[in-house]
């Protein structure tokens, strides 16, 4: 669940870097404030997303944490033999 929340944290991050960059470089030269957008519309989708976000990160999550990410790697040998007397 922590990996969820990691994951939920840096998409709330990313939007709010992409707000800062509309402000800084969008808005400042249109003036263009967006007033007129309604996001009403939009909830159900930005609900599925941060959901969708959480449970990916989730199972991410789990995947490490489990093993399964190296489970089925093959141990290499280094190429100096180790000598045993």
């Amino acid at each position: 669940m922590g990996f969820g929340t990691i994951a939920v944290g840096i998409l709330l991050f990313a939007v709010l870097v992409i707000v800062f960059l509309y402000g800084q470089f969008v808005w400042t030269f249109t003036q263009w404030d967006g007033a007129g957008i309604r996001l009403t519309p939009f909830k159900s989708l930005a609900y599925l997303i941060i959901f969708g976000t959480f449970v990916g990160g989730t199972c991410v999550g789990l995947w490490c944490f489990s093993g399964a990410a190296w489970r089925n790697r093959k141990a290499t040998r280094s190429s100096t033999a180790h000598r045993t007397r």
